[in-house]
């Protein structure tokens, strides 16, 4: 039996912690994209007072615009529907269970996809993945809502800006 502690240590007999999607303190995903594609960036992070979106994407009804915003307090429902995705899809298994390509050569101009979640644990996995089309939708969806009041709480000073704003934004309807 002692001969197979060693085997049992190097591919580990009881594997990694399973996180939930409860237990996710941060997420950013982003893709680049070549000249022609259109690139997003997006990241959800919680706070002592509450969580922030952060978004670099197109966005409006035809995807027209461009916007880029970052630390946009957000409600803790829309986070709460985010993660409820999240672990409805199993994205957690799956990003953890997704195996990154090996790279013989760098192209500076190649797509490339990064996802990372961090847990309160303080662990945290990061692979060249993308997120599924629910979580992108939803993500895209959070841009759409936010993004208009973002932009302007960017143009308002600091110590205004954050005046009361989780709960007493409004909420629009997704297009």
């Amino acid at each position: 039996m002692l001969a197979l502690l060693p085997v049992f240590g190097l591919f580990g007999c009881g594997g990694s912690k399973k996180h939930t999607a409860d237990e996710i303190i941060m997420l950013n995903t982003v893709y680049y994209g070549t000249a022609r594609d259109p690139v997003y960036a997006f990241a959800l992070k919680k706070e002592e007072n509450g969580w922030l979106f952060s978004a670099d994407c197109l966005v409006g009804e035809q995807r027209e615009q461009y916007t880029s915003f970052a630390a946009f307090p957000v409600p803790a429902e829309d986070a709460a529907e985010l993660l409820r995705i999240i672990s409805g899809d199993g994205e957690i298994e799956r990003l953890k269970k997704h195996r990154d390509p090996i790279h013989f050569f760098h192209s500076s101009d190649a797509p490339a996809r990064m996802t990372q979640m961090t847990f309160s644990d303080g662990s945290a996995v990061e692979k060249e993945a993308a997120m599924g089309e629910r979580v992108l939708a939803y993500l895209y969806g959070l841009a759409d809502r936010y993004y208009r009041a973002a932009e302007s709480a960017a143009d308002t000073p600091a110590d205004t800006a954050m005046n009361g704003t989780t709960t007493t934004l409004p909420k629009q309807e997704n297009p």
